[in-house]
């Protein structure tokens, strides 16, 4: 038995869902940070910064995910050997 390891990544249509989704969310976040009176400086420049690398990173993430060069999971299959099926 060979065990056999698959590389399974997003969908296409994912990347222009989710990605357009997280720079709506940051938009949105960044409109109630500083220029809304309401939630004004709640989150603070720091904070706004910190949630803004990790925004990016995670489309970045998903990007690659539905590029095919990141792959979202892996698998592990048992192959049975092509000799013992001839045989």
């Amino acid at each position: 038995m060979k065990k056999r390891i698959k590389r399974i990544f997003l969908p296409k249509w994912q990347r222009y869902v989710i990605v357009p989704l997280f720079v709506g969310i940051w938009a949105f976040t960044g409109y109630m940070e500083f220029f809304s009176s309401e939630a004004a400086g709640e989150l603070g420049i720091v904070g706004f910064v910190f949630m803004s690398f990790i925004f990016l990173g995670v489309a970045v993430m998903m990007w690659f995910m539905t590029s095919g060069k990141l792959p979202a999971y892996t698998m592990e299959e048992e192959v049975e050997d092509d000799d013992s099926i001839t045989r």
